[in-house]
């Protein structure tokens, strides 16, 4: 509609209705950005993220980056897939996020504050942002892996990348229960199996026993199957599954590994977990 003239509001909504009943939005703004080279960049790191192997995925991502050397998920993958040692993954994958905030800049990210994602620009940033906290919870640093999951928290209110999940873990690893209990609050609608049997484990470190009795309950209706993940009668998954259902096995999996070093660093609880029947 750029170049247009209008002479009220009605006829930019009658240009509106016409443009979308027709269908012809996609095609208008493809057209549009063609000739772009950071949305044919971006195009290419989806394509990328999808390939079928690691040669389809790096000739993409190798296209991309010569189209838009700041494109942030094409580098993004070229970090997960190029570097093998975790420290090494970490260092590179920090210079990708550092580089995508100078390309913000800091008036944006003022102006947008909490309502990251929402924009379709930000979201390889944020992308970025999760696995750089993943990365160093892998590498044992715990506490910038906090700083990194709160930063999210902020940038997104609505956590579309579920870092609550492992900031929540964390926060009971070092027995942060106020912390915990701020995100659980935050989150009182959060029906998954992880906040269910967080609860009961930030409950029981709080000293109340009572409660975390009773949000005992409250989690084995959530999802059964993960208690013998969380009391040691089965070892922790290394690996979770890609897609998983409520209440059943796959989830218990998930929540298993999202909790796994707050049930490594707090022995006392899985004992006291076992002898509640």
């Amino acid at each position: 509609m750029d170049g247009e003239h209008f002479e009220s509001l009605d006829e930019i909504n009658s240009r509106l209705t016409e443009l979308t009943s027709e269908g012809r939005l996609p095609q208008l703004a493809a057209a549009w950005k063609q000739d772009d080279p950071k949305w044919q960049a971006q195009n290419l790191a989806y394509d990328a993220l999808e390939a079928d192997s690691i040669e389809e995925a790096m000739w993409l991502v190798n296209k991309a980056l010569k189209l838009d050397p700041d494109c942030t998920d094409a580098q993004r993958l070229l970090v997960s897939v190029v570097a093998s040692d975790p420290h090494n993954k970490l260092h590179l994958m920090r210079e990708v996020v550092e580089k995508a905030e100078r390309n913000f800049g800091e008036d944006f990210f003022r102006s947008n504050m909490g309502s990251f994602w929402g924009m379709v620009s930000t979201r390889p940033y944020m992308r970025a942002l999760l696995h750089l906290g993943e990365l160093l919870v892998e590498t044992n640093q715990s506490p910038k892996a906090v700083e990194v999951f709160e930063r999210m928290l902020e940038l997104n209110l609505d956590d579309n990348l579920g870092a609550r999940y492992l900031l929540l873990g964390l926060y009971l690893a070092g027995q942060q229960t106020e912390n915990a209990r701020q995100l659980i609050s935050r989150f009182s609608g959060e029906l998954s199996a992880s906040f269910a049997w967080a609860r009961v484990m930030e409950r029981w470190l709080a000293g109340a026993l009572d409660e975390a009795t009773a949000a005992l309950k409250h989690a084995r209706k959530v999802n059964p199957f993960a208690e013998t993940y969380i009391n040691g009668s089965r070892a922790l998954p290394k690996d979770v599954p890609e897609y998983y259902r409520p209440g059943d096995e796959t989830e218990a999996r998930v929540c298993a590994k999202e909790l796994s070093s707050a049930l490594e660093d707090n022995p006392g609880f899985r004992e006291w977990l076992r002898q509640q029947t």
